[in-house]
Protein backbone atom coordinates (compact mmCIF):
# COMPACT_ATOMS: atom_id res chain seq x y z
CA UNK A 1 0.00 0.00 0.00
CA UNK A 2 2.85 2.53 0.98
CA UNK A 3 4.89 2.08 -1.99
CA UNK A 4 1.80 2.06 -4.46
CA UNK A 5 1.75 5.49 -2.83
CA UNK A 6 5.20 6.46 -3.95
CA UNK A 7 5.76 9.13 -6.79
CA UNK A 8 5.47 7.03 -10.28
CA UNK A 9 8.33 7.65 -12.93
CA UNK A 10 5.31 10.14 -15.00
CA UNK A 11 4.99 12.34 -11.31
CA UNK A 12 9.08 12.14 -11.13
CA UNK A 13 9.61 14.03 -14.54
CA UNK A 14 6.30 16.67 -13.56
CA UNK A 15 8.29 17.73 -10.49
CA UNK A 16 11.68 17.56 -11.90
CA UNK A 17 9.92 19.74 -15.17
CA UNK A 18 7.15 22.13 -13.34
CA UNK A 19 8.19 21.87 -9.65
CA UNK A 20 4.78 20.16 -8.29
CA UNK A 21 2.62 17.41 -8.66
CA UNK A 22 -1.22 17.33 -8.21
CA UNK A 23 -2.92 14.16 -7.46
CA UNK A 24 -7.03 14.65 -7.57
CA UNK A 25 -9.39 12.58 -5.82
CA UNK A 26 -6.51 11.61 -3.42
CA UNK A 27 -9.54 11.79 -0.55
CA UNK A 28 -13.01 11.02 -0.33
CA UNK A 29 -16.12 13.56 0.34
CA UNK A 30 -16.89 12.12 3.77
CA UNK A 31 -13.15 12.36 4.76
CA UNK A 32 -12.75 16.17 3.34
CA UNK A 33 -15.90 17.02 5.30
CA UNK A 34 -14.29 15.23 8.30
CA UNK A 35 -10.99 16.68 8.40
CA UNK A 36 -12.82 20.53 7.97
CA UNK A 37 -14.87 19.55 10.98
CA UNK A 38 -11.75 19.01 12.86
CA UNK A 39 -10.41 22.34 11.17
CA UNK A 40 -13.64 24.27 12.53
CA UNK A 41 -13.41 23.08 15.42
CA UNK A 42 -9.51 24.42 15.88
CA UNK A 43 -10.83 27.77 14.96
CA UNK A 44 -13.63 27.98 16.97
CA UNK A 45 -10.98 27.13 19.81
CA UNK A 46 -9.09 29.89 18.42
CA UNK A 47 -11.65 32.27 18.44
CA UNK A 48 -12.61 31.59 21.79
CA UNK A 49 -9.02 32.42 23.58
CA UNK A 50 -8.55 35.11 25.56
CA UNK A 51 -7.27 38.21 22.14
CA UNK A 52 -3.65 39.47 22.11
CA UNK A 53 -1.77 42.64 20.17
CA UNK A 54 -2.15 41.90 16.66
CA UNK A 55 0.77 43.02 14.28
CA UNK A 56 0.83 43.83 10.90
CA UNK A 57 3.64 42.65 9.02
CA UNK A 58 4.52 42.97 5.48
CA UNK A 59 1.05 42.00 3.83
CA UNK A 60 -0.27 40.12 6.59
CA UNK A 61 -2.08 40.58 10.28
CA UNK A 62 -0.29 38.08 13.25
CA UNK A 63 -1.09 37.01 16.51
CA UNK A 64 1.16 35.27 18.56
CA UNK A 65 -0.23 33.08 20.89
CA UNK A 66 2.62 31.85 23.21
CA UNK A 67 0.12 29.60 25.91
CA UNK A 68 -1.03 28.03 22.63
CA UNK A 69 2.79 27.71 20.97
CA UNK A 70 1.31 29.13 17.37
CA UNK A 71 0.49 31.66 15.30
CA UNK A 72 -3.22 32.86 14.76
CA UNK A 73 -3.80 34.95 10.80
CA UNK A 74 -6.22 37.71 10.84
CA UNK A 75 -7.80 39.61 7.54
CA UNK A 76 -5.89 42.22 7.55
CA UNK A 77 -8.92 44.15 5.62
CA UNK A 78 -11.10 42.62 8.91
CA UNK A 79 -9.03 42.03 11.72
CA UNK A 80 -11.89 40.14 13.67
CA UNK A 81 -11.72 37.18 10.79
CA UNK A 82 -9.20 33.89 11.06
CA UNK A 83 -7.59 33.91 7.85
CA UNK A 84 -5.31 30.45 8.98
CA UNK A 85 -3.30 28.87 11.76
CA UNK A 86 0.88 27.73 11.81
CA UNK A 87 1.56 25.32 13.57
CA UNK A 88 -1.74 23.63 14.82
CA UNK A 89 -1.34 19.68 15.18
CA UNK A 90 -0.56 19.78 18.74
CA UNK A 91 -3.57 21.44 19.26
CA UNK A 92 -5.99 18.96 17.42
CA UNK A 93 -6.03 15.29 17.97
CA UNK A 94 -7.66 14.72 14.69
CA UNK A 95 -5.55 16.52 12.61
CA UNK A 96 -2.44 15.25 14.06
CA UNK A 97 -3.27 11.83 12.79
CA UNK A 98 -4.35 13.18 9.58
CA UNK A 99 -0.79 14.79 9.26
CA UNK A 100 0.82 11.15 9.26
CA UNK A 101 -1.82 9.69 7.23
CA UNK A 102 0.39 7.72 3.86
CA UNK A 103 -1.45 9.74 1.03
CA UNK A 104 -0.21 12.25 2.89
CA UNK A 105 3.78 10.90 3.65
CA UNK A 106 4.48 8.49 1.22
CA UNK A 107 4.94 11.09 -1.72
CA UNK A 108 6.55 13.66 0.09
CA UNK A 109 9.61 11.02 0.87
CA UNK A 110 10.57 11.08 -2.64
CA UNK A 111 10.35 14.87 -2.90
CA UNK A 112 12.56 14.96 0.55
CA UNK A 113 14.47 12.25 -1.15
CA UNK A 114 14.61 10.33 2.03
CA UNK A 115 12.71 7.48 3.33
CA UNK A 116 12.60 8.71 7.01
CA UNK A 117 10.34 11.79 7.27
CA UNK A 118 8.50 13.81 9.95
CA UNK A 119 6.80 16.54 10.15
CA UNK A 120 8.18 20.47 9.64
CA UNK A 121 4.93 22.98 10.19
CA UNK A 122 1.52 22.73 9.58
CA UNK A 123 -0.54 25.55 8.34
CA UNK A 124 -4.75 25.87 7.71
CA UNK A 125 -5.60 28.80 4.99
CA UNK A 126 -9.43 29.85 5.83
CA UNK A 127 -11.04 31.99 2.68
CA UNK A 128 -14.36 32.48 4.41
CA UNK A 129 -16.81 33.69 1.51
CA UNK A 130 -16.23 37.20 -0.15
CA UNK A 131 -13.96 37.83 2.81
CA UNK A 132 -11.12 36.19 2.62
CA UNK A 133 -7.79 37.93 1.38
CA UNK A 134 -4.74 36.69 -1.00
CA UNK A 135 -1.71 35.28 -0.09
CA UNK A 136 0.98 36.96 -1.82
CA UNK A 137 3.39 35.86 -4.31
CA UNK A 138 5.95 34.15 -2.33
CA UNK A 139 8.46 30.93 -1.99
CA UNK A 140 8.49 29.40 0.96
CA UNK A 141 12.18 28.94 1.27
CA UNK A 142 13.14 32.43 2.42
CA UNK A 143 10.40 31.96 5.27
CA UNK A 144 12.48 28.76 6.65
CA UNK A 145 16.06 29.43 5.76
CA UNK A 146 17.12 30.79 9.02
CA UNK A 147 15.18 28.67 11.39
CA UNK A 148 16.05 25.42 9.72
CA UNK A 149 18.94 24.07 7.82
CA UNK A 150 16.49 21.14 6.49
CA UNK A 151 14.87 24.32 4.31
CA UNK A 152 16.04 23.18 1.21
CA UNK A 153 14.37 19.81 1.34
CA UNK A 154 11.32 20.68 3.12
CA UNK A 155 8.16 19.34 0.98
CA UNK A 156 4.56 20.24 1.29
CA UNK A 157 1.44 18.22 0.87
CA UNK A 158 -1.54 20.75 0.14
CA UNK A 159 -4.96 18.99 0.41
CA UNK A 160 -8.16 21.31 -0.64
CA UNK A 161 -11.19 20.56 1.23
CA UNK A 162 -13.92 22.94 -0.86
CA UNK A 163 -13.16 22.87 -4.73
CA UNK A 164 -10.88 25.47 -5.69
CA UNK A 165 -11.47 27.63 -8.01
CA UNK A 166 -10.33 30.95 -9.70
CA UNK A 167 -13.30 32.78 -7.95
CA UNK A 168 -12.80 31.34 -4.71
CA UNK A 169 -9.07 32.07 -4.71
CA UNK A 170 -7.11 28.74 -5.93
CA UNK A 171 -3.80 28.18 -5.94
CA UNK A 172 -1.30 29.62 -8.38
CA UNK A 173 1.55 27.89 -9.37
CA UNK A 174 4.83 28.88 -11.62
CA UNK A 175 5.43 26.03 -13.59
CA UNK A 176 9.28 25.54 -13.78
CA UNK A 177 10.32 28.37 -11.04
CA UNK A 178 11.76 26.06 -8.46
CA UNK A 179 14.34 25.58 -10.56
CA UNK A 180 15.25 29.64 -10.68
CA UNK A 181 16.64 30.01 -7.80
CA UNK A 182 15.38 32.57 -4.97
CA UNK A 183 13.72 35.71 -6.94
CA UNK A 184 14.11 39.11 -5.93
CA UNK A 185 12.06 40.10 -3.04
CA UNK A 186 10.74 42.91 -2.08
CA UNK A 187 12.76 46.28 -0.44
CA UNK A 188 12.01 46.45 3.11
CA UNK A 189 12.79 45.61 5.83
CA UNK A 190 11.54 42.66 8.31
CA UNK A 191 8.69 39.56 7.50
CA UNK A 192 7.53 41.92 4.38
CA UNK A 193 11.01 41.45 2.95
CA UNK A 194 10.43 37.90 2.36
CA UNK A 195 7.54 38.22 -0.68
CA UNK A 196 8.36 38.58 -3.76
CA UNK A 197 8.44 41.68 -5.53
CA UNK A 198 5.74 41.81 -8.01
CA UNK A 199 7.20 44.60 -9.89
CA UNK A 200 9.68 42.70 -10.88
CA UNK A 201 8.15 39.49 -11.89
CA UNK A 202 6.18 38.12 -14.90
CA UNK A 203 3.09 37.07 -13.38
CA UNK A 204 1.68 36.10 -16.61
CA UNK A 205 3.81 32.87 -15.94
CA UNK A 206 0.97 32.14 -13.03
CA UNK A 207 -0.66 28.84 -13.73
CA UNK A 208 -4.27 28.36 -11.71
CA UNK A 209 -4.74 25.11 -10.40
CA UNK A 210 -8.65 24.69 -10.32
CA UNK A 211 -9.23 21.20 -7.98
CA UNK A 212 -11.77 19.20 -6.81
CA UNK A 213 -12.25 19.15 -3.32
CA UNK A 214 -9.88 16.10 -2.05
CA UNK A 215 -7.18 16.88 -4.51
CA UNK A 216 -3.65 17.08 -3.37
CA UNK A 217 -0.59 19.43 -4.65
CA UNK A 218 2.60 18.62 -3.31
CA UNK A 219 5.60 20.68 -4.14
CA UNK A 220 9.21 22.11 -2.58
CA UNK A 221 10.42 25.02 -1.15
CA UNK A 222 11.28 27.39 -3.97
CA UNK A 223 8.01 26.63 -5.83
CA UNK A 224 6.34 30.29 -6.82
CA UNK A 225 3.05 30.46 -5.85
CA UNK A 226 0.46 32.39 -4.61
CA UNK A 227 -3.52 32.87 -4.15
CA UNK A 228 -6.22 35.60 -4.87
CA UNK A 229 -9.32 36.38 -2.40
CA UNK A 230 -12.39 34.94 -2.59
CA UNK A 231 -15.06 36.38 -4.23
CA UNK A 232 -17.58 33.50 -4.25
CA UNK A 233 -20.19 32.71 -1.79
CA UNK A 234 -18.51 29.64 -0.26
CA UNK A 235 -16.03 29.10 1.77
CA UNK A 236 -12.42 27.70 0.36
CA UNK A 237 -10.39 26.15 2.68
CA UNK A 238 -6.75 24.23 2.93
CA UNK A 239 -4.26 21.83 5.04
CA UNK A 240 -0.85 22.35 4.17
CA UNK A 241 1.64 19.63 6.34
CA UNK A 242 5.32 20.18 5.93
CA UNK A 243 7.39 17.30 5.98
CA UNK A 244 11.60 17.59 6.68
CA UNK A 245 14.17 15.33 6.55
CA UNK A 246 14.29 13.10 10.31
CA UNK A 247 16.62 14.46 12.60
CA UNK A 248 15.76 18.00 12.52
CA UNK A 249 12.92 19.77 14.80
CA UNK A 250 9.89 20.93 14.43
CA UNK A 251 9.31 24.04 13.95
CA UNK A 252 7.51 24.66 17.12
CA UNK A 253 10.33 23.57 19.03
CA UNK A 254 13.09 26.04 17.17
CA UNK A 255 10.44 29.11 16.95
CA UNK A 256 8.90 28.34 20.59
CA UNK A 257 10.68 25.77 23.02
CA UNK A 258 14.19 26.16 21.69
CA UNK A 259 15.75 25.16 24.60
CA UNK A 260 14.16 22.13 24.75
CA UNK A 261 14.66 18.66 22.25
CA UNK A 262 12.23 17.89 19.59
CA UNK A 263 9.00 16.23 20.79
CA UNK A 264 6.04 14.65 19.10
CA UNK A 265 2.78 16.63 20.11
Amino acid sequence: MSESLRLDAREKAALEETGFVLRRDVFAPSECRAIADACEALVDRLLAEQRRTKHTVGSYMFELQRRLETIVKWEPGAPDLLQGVEPFAHLNDDLYRWAHDPRFVEPCKDLVQQDDVILFTEKLNVKRAHKGGPIVLHQDFPYWCDITEAAPRVATAMVFLDDATKENGCLEVVPGSHREGLQERRPIEGFGSFEIDTQKYDQTRLVALEVAAGSVVFFGPFLVHRSLPNLSGADRRALLYSYQPAGYQHMRDLTWRQSRPQENP
